[in-house]
């Protein structure tokens, strides 16, 4: 009776993934899967380039403070610096993303040829035939069958089942964290772009004083006028508060991409293998 069901529950796997290398779904699947995760990608290299370009505008915003006819120039986006070296980092990072999406496409292209589906298809059924006619081959020819399907199974499905299962990992933990990195960069690039156009001179004093008097009630003016507008003490101050955000959420989406291009498609590729491993197993030869 063991037996019995044994054999045809493998007829039914071995049809099934006969079926299943020939019909389209699993492709389909994948490959908008994979568009949906490329155009993240993109979107968020583009994000982080024209994020580096506002920060490096606004590192070279200079304060004109000119006391006693000698000019002196403040710099406050130099608050920026660590900021600018993690998003060039960051660059680096989906440069990379981009890079592995690239070979996944290549990889799940040929999971799709014709001759791989071919080739499962044709080992499917000769092992299957082999399985209800017993003695028409020897056990090693069996098992070396057994071995060829796995690696062609494992060729055939393993590229689009990562990437169904990586979106799914991202629908149900990464998604959320995505968006609202997402947001919160771009609100504060166009922050920082505001701030890096606001106007900040300091006026020449009126009367001749002397060069260090002249140069402390610059500076004293300077400082004491955020207290009535947009000075430079709350432009550092705003520009301090959007490099806290950057840096939290531009740590975010690293977190999301590493993740999604790099970890987890090796973690399910070998998962999967395993999996078939455990599966297309050799059948244990019968006892005599």
């Amino acid at each position: 009776m063991n037996e019995s069901w044994r054999r045809w529950g493998m007829t039914a796997l071995l049809l099934g993934v006969a079926l299943l290398a020939v019909l389209p779904v699993l492709d389909e699947r994948a490959e908008h899967n994979y568009e949906a995760l490329f155009q993240r990608a993109l979107v968020t290299f583009a994000l982080a380039r024209t994020l580096n370009g506002v920060i490096s505008a606004v590192q070279g915003t200079e304060v004109a403070i000119q006391p006693a006819g000698v000019g002196v120039t403040l710099t406050p986006g130099e608050v920026l610096d660590p900021v600018n070296d993690l998003v060039e980092r960051f660059s680096w990072i989906m440069l990379g993303a981009t890079v592995s999406l690239g070979v996944q496409s290549v990889l799940l292209e040929i999971s799709a040829w014709w001759v791989l589906q071919g080739a499962v298809v044709v080992l499917a059924l000769w092992l299957l035939a082999l399985r209800w006619w017993r003695g028409r081959a020897p056990d090693t020819a069996r098992a070396w069958l057994w071995r060829a399907l796995l690696v062609a199974v494992f060729l055939r499905f393993a590229v689009p089942l990562t990437l169904v299962a990586n979106e799914a990992v991202y629908e149900l933990f990464l998604e959320t964290r995505y968006q609202e990195s997402t947001q919160v960069i771009e609100a504060a690039g166009e922050a920082l772009e505001e701030l890096g156009e606001e106007p900040a001179t300091v006026p020449e004093p009126a009367d001749n004083e002397g060069f260090f008097e002249g140069l402390r009630d610059s500076l004293g003016r300077a400082w004491d006028s955020a207290a009535d507008g947009p000075g430079l003490a709350e432009r550092v101050a705003a520009i301090q508060e959007r490099a806290t955000a950057l840096i939290e959420h531009v740590i975010q989406l690293s977190v999301v991409f590493v993740l999604q291009t790099g970890v987890l498609p090796v973690a399910f590729l070998w998962v999967f293998l395993q999996l078939a491993k455990w599966v297309f197993r050799p059948p244990s030869p019968p006892e005599k």
